[in-house]
């Protein structure tokens, strides 16, 4: 990144851009608290400076061709295949429940006090090298670690309700405390969440679930009251008791899974929205407490959350194939000792490309359960059992179509067919080095054998 400033600055050097350039926001911050950053947001203190700073490196032949915002006096290049945003500074005045700005052109003091947090308004001059705290509090609330606003802070939230979210994910990120003020004014306006976007309010919620500390990020959103603005359904489980197989609430129990999972998004995905129907399932009886199918009624749950939160097909279809099928194992014993060959081949081929992330889901779940109850050799003895497997006999795929049972068979697209091919999946699992033939032979024999017997 050095690299891409040092020719920036070579750049400007003699134009109308030189001294009037600012690196500006998290690139600072980052660099003062010893961290690597590719965030690189330039201010250019010029009307509509950002646009004619871009067009100037690509007019040199420094840049990719700019993309522009003219309403927004915004341009995004590529330099050495870096992305960075370039803008002029500017005043923002928003019009009620309405997230798009009006912009125009302002001094550099009022463009820091637009910004949401002190330690985002640092300010970097390409030219000198020099760092700029206009607020004057930047630098010492990056040493005192407290997340401030800008300016008055009721006024920044209601602007732009997503800072709420963003108060959060740095404080969380960063272990920093909420100075008070910012923190009564956030819970406050929480209510605000509802005019922004679902998927701007996702953006941030992945941020925070790939993070260091998911779970401490979870807990935040909860105590400041905003997770029920991302998943409403999610306050089911607060404080629900659970069974003996937990020393934990569902809520708590859910953090901890959470926690104990790798920052891949799916799979966090998964873990905190896992048990997400057991208020719905509960029952209780003389044997204790039950969550009957809350594993099936939770995948339908989670589907229904992640639509309204714009995710992607994919990622919903895969956090409910884990989620429905996150109990499928539990009986298989403490070292995998109760799990068949023919079972072990079922799973692989009926969970595909999910199967690692199922595993890993599996094996949070199992070692977040009460002591006496936890399953923590479960997964790597079964994990070694698959890779032996696969190595000895790799599972492919099923040598028999639907095709081959209607034309085998003589018979027309139909539930028969799915019924055939079904008992064709049994035999595989059974003995997968049956090709297409002896399948379709021994389907053949069985179904006459069963003809005779009736």
């Amino acid at each position: 990144m050095q690299n891409i400033i040092s020719k920036i600055k070579k750049n400007i050097i003699g134009t109308e851009f030189e001294n009037r350039t600012y690196i500006v926001g998290g690139f600072v911050r980052d660099l003062l608290l010893g961290k690597e950053s590719n965030d690189l947001d330039l201010v250019v203190e010029l009307n509509n400076g950002g646009v004619r700073l871009a067009n100037h490196f690509f007019q040199i032949g420094l840049s990719s061709q700019p993309v522009i915002f003219k309403n927004f006096g915004t341009a995004y290049v590529k330099i050495d295949n870096q992305k960075i945003e370039l803008v002029m500074t500017r005043s923002e005045s928003y019009q009620d429940q309405n997230r798009k700005p009006q912009v125009k052109a302002a001094s550099l003091e009022q463009d820091i006090y637009r910004r949401d947090f002190t330690i985002n308004s640092l300010l970097l001059n390409v030219s000198t090298g020099e760092i700029l705290d206009i607020t004057g509090k930047g630098k010492e609330d990056l040493q005192c670690k407290i997340i401030r606003s800008t300016s008055e802070s009721e006024k920044i939230f209601r602007e732009d309700p997503l800072r709420i979210l963003r108060a959060i994910r740095f404080s969380n990120d960063l272990k920093f405390e909420i100075e008070p003020t910012t923190k009564n004014a956030l819970i406050n306006n929480v209510e605000h969440l509802n005019f922004i976007s679902a998927e701007r309010k996702r953006e941030e919620f992945n941020k925070m679930m790939i993070s260091e500390i998911p779970d401490k990020a979870m807990k935040k959103l909860r105590e400041y009251g905003t997770l029920v603005y991302l998943i409403p359904e999610i306050v089911e489980i607060y404080d629900l008791k659970q069974n003996r197989y937990h020393n934990m609430d569902v809520w708590h129990h859910t953090l901890e899974v959470l926690k104990n999972t790798p920052p891949k998004l799916t799979i966090r995905i998964a873990a905190l929205l896992h048990d997400i129907a057991k208020k719905e399932c509960y029952s209780e009886d003389d044997k204790g407490i039950h969550f009957y199918k809350h594993e099936i009624i939770g995948a339908e749950i989670a589907r229904k959350v992640l639509k309204k939160l714009v995710y992607s097909n994919e990622i919903i279809s895969n956090v409910e194939i884990l989620i429905k099928n996150h109990l499928r194992i539990k009986q298989y014993g403490y070292f995998a000792e109760k799990v068949t060959d023919k079972t072990i081949r079922k799973l692989i081929y009926q969970l595909g490309e999910n199967l690692d992330d199922f595993l890993t889901l599996v094996h949070a779940d199992n070692i977040s359960h009460a002591e006496k109850f936890k399953l923590n050799e479960q997964i790597p003895c079964l994990r070694n059992k698959i890779n032996e497997m696969n190595k000895q006999n790799p599972l492919n795929s099923l040598p028999v179509s639907g095709i081959n049972v209607m034309k085998y068979f003589s018979i027309n697209e139909g539930r028969e067919v799915g019924e055939i091919l079904d008992l064709a999946k049994e035999l595989w699992f059974e003995n997968p080095k049956l090709d297409k033939k002896m399948i379709l032979e021994k389907i053949e024999r069985l179904t006459t054998e069963n003809t005779e017997k009736i």
